[in-house]
């Protein structure tokens, strides 16, 4: 069965004064229908970017290749008017700064109208409104559609922007952060509305946050990025419970259940050139190539690995030495 978005071997950079910044290197990445993929990763890893480049959200200074291919349609290839009319309709994004992302000097139930695309009554649109933001226990809802966005709270307005996200029923939904800011009733608020947007819906969805709870509780999938790649993907249950790249076993060690404890040191400039595995100066089981050689998405079980812990021939000396040999002039 085709994916509902079929990501590969994405690259942003964007030209700065300073140089380029090559924000996302190399992805790949799949959605299917119903299903929910969560995107984790430390701050600056490129997980925002790659979510802003599916609807064609990146500042005209971004440089893209690859291919992003949802519903058969490579997204790249459109003209702006084309990516236009899928944003809002089969593609919705939940930015993660409320504070920008709602128009000033329009009312909260306009706002949450205007994304719903049911032939409704404006009467219809408004208790549809008024039903969403109860669902993510928002007090007094139907007040709140007459407010505008300053007479709300920065868990008020996240909450508005997920319920705008869901109200016109899209095939692709992308949330960035949906539960920054808020605290765990509400989170768990957000979390259930996005569960049933899947399952009511049949949409794919994809979270990029910060929140590992979050995702280990409402993602189907994950990946894991670093750096701007992906170096590890792979059911979410199996994910948490056996972590298989060093980054993704640091970063799940940082969860306050799992003693958080940090990841020592700091991530890579995205501005240098990478000969080597990007987390290896981190790495405490690096081996000897590491610094010298990329490695390649290594498939183990149902996973994709970016290490070479996880390379059949690691082990052969001579298979060292062949690596070796062959950056010698690198």
């Amino acid at each position: 069965m085709e994916p509902l978005l079929s990501i590969e071997e994405l690259t942003v950079t964007f030209h700065t004064p300073l140089g380029k910044v090559r924000a996302v290197d190399g992805a790949s990445l799949t959605v299917q229908k119903g299903q929910i993929m969560g995107l984790i990763g430390e701050t600056g890893s490129g997980k925002s970017v790659l979510g802003l480049s599916i609807p064609g959200l990146l500042s005209d200074t971004a440089k893209i290749t690859g291919v992003i291919r949802f519903m058969g349609q490579d997204l790249l290839l459109l003209q702006k008017d084309g990516l236009r009319k899928l944003r809002g309709t089969k593609i919705a994004f939940v930015p993660q700064n409320p504070a920008t992302s709602l128009n000033p000097v329009m009312r909260i139930g306009r706002q949450i109208a205007e994304a719903i695309k049911a032939p409704y009554t404006r009467k219809q649109k408004r208790a549809h409104a008024a039903r969403l933001l109860a669902e993510l226990n928002m007090p007094e809802p139907w007040e709140k559609l007459q407010q505008y966005p300053f007479q709300l709270s920065g868990g008020m307005k996240q909450r508005v922007l997920t319920a705008i996200g869901a109200a016109g029923q899209p095939a692709l939904l992308i949330a960035d952060e949906p539960t920054k800011g808020l605290d765990a009733i509400v989170r768990d608020q957000v979390v259930s509305l996005i569960r049933q947007v899947a399952t009511q819906t049949g949409a794919g969805i994809l979270i990029i946050t910060h929140d590992l709870y979050v995702a280990k509780s409402l993602c189907d999938e994950i990946g894991v990025m670093y750096a701007g790649e992906i170096v590890e993907s792979g059911p979410a249950d199996e994910l948490f419970a056996k972590p298989k790249h060093p980054y993704t076993s640091g970063l799940l060690q940082s969860m306050p259940g799992k003693g958080m404890i940090p990841i020592p040191g700091l991530s890579p400039s995205l501005m240098e050139e990478h000969h080597g595995c990007k987390f290896q100066a981190r790495c405490s089981q690096r081996l000897v190539y590491c610094d010298r050689i990329a490695p390649e998405l290594y498939t183990v079980d149902d996973r994709k690995v970016r290490c070479f812990l996880h390379d059949s021939g690691r082990a052969s000396e001579q298979n060292v030495q062949d690596r070796l040999a062959t950056t010698a002039d690198v």
